[in-house]
């Protein structure tokens, strides 16, 4: 197997520490994540899945443990930490938030300005932030602010994708948007992974999207890596999901509830079509 991109062994990260309000957020947390993933990372809010993220791209030193990436530390004494963060690119929730320039292209110019490109450079990865996340030219001179909600996402995600990170991390990047909204920035963010090869890790509360999107998902639960496998195998412990309190898709779900009433041939499923499929299989496309 080719060498991780993203390596973290023993992570931890306790606040508060010798305090009475000390928590662990992160404990002893170890695993690696390789070129062209797609990572789903579920678990409730408290998990530690947002500080977890925010250590992996240097934004917050681990109280111990090691983060590696492309099997250098992060934190050793010479490693420059902003060549860190143009790599790993970091987008949180509600990203539009962030957005304070004049103009849309000034936005999402402002993170390769600071990488020292060329202006030509600049241009160029401003017209790929937009064509990535399907921004129309003709909101290049307009002012983020008179942009719709789904719209100011686009320009926040175009100013990280502008970098080419090789790794991007997205904290609920679909919160608060429509269907319509949700689907077209996740396929935005697929063509960006499939195009450029780059690594995705996805947290997010819709085990759909989760589902449809993610080649491994890792669940956290207290802090504690409680699972990370293929997505398939993952949902297909469904019961140890439901115990933990978090969900599966709904059509997993289902599945579920009919092997629990004794059809034990059904298959883990994770969408509508892969059930569809999976009945006709069992009944012979009978009608």
């Amino acid at each position: 197997m080719s060498k991780p991109i993203l390596r973290v062994e023993n992570l931890t990260q306790v606040y508060g520490a010798g305090t009475p309000f000390e928590k662990t957020a992160v404990n002893h947390v170890s695993f690696s994540l390789y070129e062209g993933e797609f990572i789903g990372i579920i678990g409730h809010t408290g998990s530690g899945k947002s500080t977890l993220i925010q250590m992996l791209n240097g934004l917050m030193k681990p109280t111990s443990g090691t983060v590696f990436f492309r099997e250098e530390d992060v934190w050793a004494k010479k490693y420059d930490r902003r060549t860190l963060r143009a790599n790993v690119g970091l987008v949180f929730q509600y990203p539009e938030y962030q957005l304070f320039e004049e103009t849309v292209e000034k936005d999402i110019a402002f993170g390769p300005r600071n990488m020292g490109l060329s202006e030509e450079e600049i241009a160029l990865r401003v017209q790929e932030g937009m064509h990535f996340t399907g921004l129309s030219d003709k909101l290049r001179e307009k002012s983020p602010f008179e942009l719709s909600g789904g719209q100011k996402r686009r320009v926040a995600i175009a100013g990280i994708l502008a970098m080419r990170p090789k790794v991007l991390i997205l904290d609920e990047p679909t919160a608060g948007l429509d269907p319509k909204g949700c689907n077209e920035i996740l396929s935005n963010v697929r063509d960006y992974q499939r195009e450029e090869g780059a690594t995705v890790l996805l947290v997010s509360h819709s085990m759909e999207d989760v589902a449809a999107h993610a080649d491994r998902v890792m669940v956290l639960e207290k802090g504690n890596l409680k699972m990370l496998d293929d997505t398939r195998t993952v949902f297909g412990r469904g019961q140890e999901l439901l115990a933990m309190g978090l969900n599966v898709p709904q059509i997993t779900r289902v599945f579920l509830t009919l092997k629990a009433q004794g059809y034990e041939n059904l298959p883990s499923v994770l969408s509508p079509e892969e059930a569809v499929r999976s009945l006709d299989a069992l009944t012979g496309g009978a009608k």
